[in-house]
């Protein structure tokens, strides 16, 4: 949907994506590395513009662009969807090769789910052999809630995927923790590895 929510941390911030991104979205969904977790899209730019025309008409779904805040240049992309009696999932979570943007954007989906829409409950689902993207949601203090069998379809095959799931109960205490690792990690006092995700 066409929405207007925009947040910044310290190096990176989220604000809606536009159909001037498709070229963007398109190059990161179709490298051989990124794209091994996620739904094959077709590599025309035109395909993608069509994509979003029908994702601005979407309720429940907002759709994010990770932006540098300095530079203003893209570094993935990230969404709450499936929005709805007070939970959501998250996902199409791709931050590009060589970008220090995964924390940051996942601090910042979950002010997104919390503190912008008042959401209850924030689920994720994860293929199983993702295992960099599974370690990164538990070590942010995502609960498992299960294996879910059969449930995505990546490249013709059914694939079994880890939920996580994070309550507004729980946000306040991860907010802080991982916001003190933000300042940490900007003021280059610890460094922090780029992730695959999805």
């Amino acid at each position: 949907m066409q929405h207007r929510i925009s947040l910044t941390c310290l190096r990176y911030r989220l604000r809606p994506v536009r159909l001037e991104d498709a070229a963007f979205i398109v190059a990161l969904r179709t490298d051989p590395l990124l794209s091994r977790f996620v739904h094959e899209i077709s590599p025309r730019v035109e395909d993608q513009v069509e994509w979003l025309k029908g994702y601005f008409k979407r309720a429940g779904d907002y759709y994010f662009t990770i932006e540098d805040v300095e530079s203003l240049d893209p570094h993935g992309t990230i969404g709450l969807y499936n929005v709805g009696s007070g939970s959501a999932e998250w996902g199409r979570w791709i931050v590009k090769r060589g970008s220090m943007a995964a924390l940051e954007s996942a601090w910042l989906i979950g002010e997104a789910a919390f503190t912008n829409l008042k959401l209850a409950e924030l689920r994720s689902h994860t293929l199983s052999e993702n295992r960099a993207t599974i370690s990164f949601h538990d070590s942010f203090g995502a609960s498992r809630a299960g294996v879910l069998q059969q449930q995505v379809l990546v490249r013709g095959e059914r694939r079994a995927v880890i939920e996580h799931r994070i309550t507004a109960v729980e946000w306040p205490a991860l907010r802080a923790r991982h916001y003190s690792t933000i300042v940490r990690l900007a003021s280059g006092i610890s460094s922090h590895r780029g992730y695959v995700l999805a």
